[in-house]
């Protein structure tokens, strides 16, 4: 079987199947929010999220549950589009990762630093622990890829620049 060839560190390999598996998952949630355009699929979704054992006594599940349900058409159409926006971004951001390629380490670094002030202030809203450690994990990222894009510029101002004479 042949294995896919990493061009960058270990490191950035892991980043970039983290940024590859939040693409999917994307897409998986833009699919179903493209299905529950129609009022039919949310009458379903609506039963079988109204049968399972964790909707009875969850205020979150219960509000996000009628909150779904109150919505039209349009702006489950408009949420599935930005989540699909999304998986392209994520997806563009691992395959230039795999691939090492500088310009992709840039956008993963400005992408996810546009994000922390926004964990941040849900942090502050409501505080639960998977949002402490998304936050964490997304400054994880920012933090190696910003060293390692300093290491890389060190190494090019290293390689121009001419012996003493």
């Amino acid at each position: 079987m042949h294995a896919p060839h990493l061009h960058g560190p270990r490191t950035l390999a892991l980043i970039a199947a983290f940024k590859f598996v939040k693409s999917l998952l994307l897409v998986a949630v833009a699919i179903g929010l493209f299905r529950l355009r129609h009022p039919e699929a949310i009458d379903a979704f609506a039963h079988w999220v109204g049968s399972l054992q964790i909707a009875t006594g969850h205020e979150f599940v219960g509000r996000a549950i009628n909150w779904l349900v109150g919505i039209d058409a349009h702006t489950i159409a408009l949420f599935g589009t930005i989540a699909l926006v999304y998986a392209t971004l994520y997806a563009i951001e691992g395959y230039g990762l795999w691939e090492n390629y500088g310009w992709a380490k840039y956008l993963t670094v400005i992408s996810t630093c546009l994000f922390i002030p926004v964990e941040l202030w849900e942090i502050y809203r409501h505080f639960t622990p998977m949002k402490v450690v998304a936050l964490i994990v997304n400054i994880l990222i920012v933090a190696y890829l910003v060293w390692l894009l300093r290491q890389e510029l060190a190494a090019l101002r290293k390689g121009r620049a001419k012996p003493a004479a």
